[in-house]
């Protein structure tokens, strides 16, 4: 018998997915409980028009993503630091470089750049970016000298 999830069911599937189950537990305890109900036709369409508008969204998703990173690429971020003896005051942090990339029109948060270590030079660095569906882009981030 096929059941469509209306809620999770560990070890199962999710809500929205159609399982495959034994009649008895189909009827008397996923029916029963509103956790699931049986596959009709009038179902299957449903769902069926449900993946392809999901489907249709996530392809949306991406490309606007894609937009982004080839923008950003193309995007050198400027960020400056106090410095004394050649050296930074401190570090720079991902705070600071999401704040000049939010300046330069991006959208991006801290958690989502890519810091191997913290940056406490002058110069050039190469930084990673993680977007939504595994997509990740890279920009030129120029750490300056104050005043």
């Amino acid at each position: 018998m096929q059941i469509y999830l209306l809620k999770d069911l560990p070890g199962k599937g999710k809500a929205g997915d159609i399982i495959n189950v034994n009649d008895g537990y189909g009827k008397n305890y996923l029916v029963k409980n509103k956790i699931g109900q049986i596959v009709t036709p009038e179902i299957l369409s449903k769902v069926r028009a449900k993946n392809e508008s999901d489907s249709f969204h996530l392809n949306e998703q991406k490309a606007a993503i894609s937009a982004v990173i080839k923008r950003l690429g193309e995007t050198i971020i400027y960020v400056t630091a106090k410095v004394g003896d050649g050296k930074l005051f401190g570090a720079v942090t991902g705070n600071e470089i999401a704040k000049a990339l939010n300046a330069a029109g991006f959208e991006i948060e801290k958690k989502n750049i890519a810091l191997p270590e913290p940056i406490k030079a002058l110069g050039e660095y190469k930084l990673v970016v993680h977007f939504p569906h595994g997509m990740r882009g890279e920009f030129k981030l120029h750490v300056i000298a104050n005043g």
